[in-house]
């Protein structure tokens, strides 16, 4: 172990008994279990609920998350002689959720509505700086950036392959985008009573741990926010699908294990297929590509562009199998 690291665990009240570098990261054996030494680059304030967050779910039943170690003083983070803030928490023995896994990807929604089950059994602490915008408004805001960017791409000479390509696609993907925020703005009031409260923000299935026991832990609580729970829900499903050429059978998976401790009512159907109807990746793109504007475009750009226009037609498959169940649910909407 580098004198660095040596330094910086003596700051905490642990025993450690080895350490090893995994993916980047610096872990330790301690006698409280594996550890995870690491920079933090993030608000002080924000690292402060979070750890409140993961103390009050554990205290709750949802203890399977990579909690906070304080140092001897009390402390979230320590330093190192540079003054780099570090932060030493517990971690897990497990593999990443593999999303093209039908159990891995059903265990791992029923941990999220577990997840969200205790959230919403907990007297709330202050978020307020924590909430993120609506949904219409979100829509509203990507819509005007597609315009933007399409404005701005209209306007180049000499257009390269990428520009050329989403000239090409724009006309379909923003019509996408359009009916999305017409038929949210018509269903709004139907859809006001989303339930809301603390979600994870970020959860990926790389943020999920099968352990060897198959028991499921939860780590990087960065992104934690104050929204509607069904888009954790939605942004698992949503990388899982595009991982499994949008095979709805991953869906179905899916939506069962989640069922398991929160019921999804029709709305909340409705509300995650105006999710999906959102042409969420191609904004992704253009953004990406507005925001890093240069005369060269890497052909990595152009590259995910020609993935999203492949995957279209098996996205619009789901949605059509999606729109049918729906209909099975007697509504209006469609």
């Amino acid at each position: 172990m580098s004198e660095k690291y040596k330094e910086l665990l003596e700051q905490y009240d642990v025993k450690v008994l080895s350490t090893f570098r995994s993916r980047g990261t610096f872990q330790c054996e301690t006698e409280q279990g594996l550890a995870l030494l690491k920079e933090y680059h993030g608000s002080l304030q924000k690292l402060a609920l979070e750890y409140e967050w993961k103390e009050k779910l554990a205290e709750a039943g949802f203890s399977s998350t990579d909690r906070y170690f304080l140092t001897k003083e009390e402390s979230l983070v320590t330093y190192d002689r540079y003054r780099t803030p570090f932060i030493l928490k517990h971690y897990f023995k497990g593999k990443e959720c593999d999303c093209r896994n039908l159990s891995d990807v059903a265990a791992s929604c029923r941990n999220l509505a577990f997840l969200h089950k205790v959230s919403s059994s907990i007297p709330e602490i202050p978020f307020e700086n924590l909430k993120t915008e609506t949904t219409s408004h979100l829509f509203e805001r990507k819509n005007r950036e597609l315009r933007s960017i399409r404005k701005f791409i209209g306007k180049i000479h000499g257009k390269n392959d990428f520009e050329l390509l989403y000239i090409k696609c724009f006309d379909a993907f923003y019509k996408e985008a359009s009916d999305a925020l017409i038929l949210l703005h018509n269903v709004e009031q139907d859809l006001a009573g989303t339930d809301c409260g603390v979600c994870h923000g970020a959860y990926h299935y790389h943020n999920v741990l099968i352990l060897p026991d198959y028991s499921i832990a939860t780590v990087n609580f960065e992104s934690l926010c104050y929204q509607p729970y069904l888009l954790d829900l939605y942004l698992f499903l949503r990388k899982t699908l595009e991982k499994n050429h949008y095979d709805y059978s991953f869906f179905e998976a899916s939506i069962s294990g989640y069922s398991i401790y929160r019921f999804l009512a029709k709305k909340d159907f409705i509300f995650l297929y105006l999710l999906f109807l959102y042409p969420e990746k191609f904004w992704k793109i253009s953004n990406q590509y507005y925001n890093h504007r240069k005369s060269w475009i890497p052909p990595k750009t152009l590259e995910k562009l020609q993935k999203v226009l492949e995957q279209n037609e098996e996205r619009h498959i789901f949605l059509s199998r999606f729109a049918d169940f729906l209909k099975t649910l007697d509504t209006n909407f469609l």
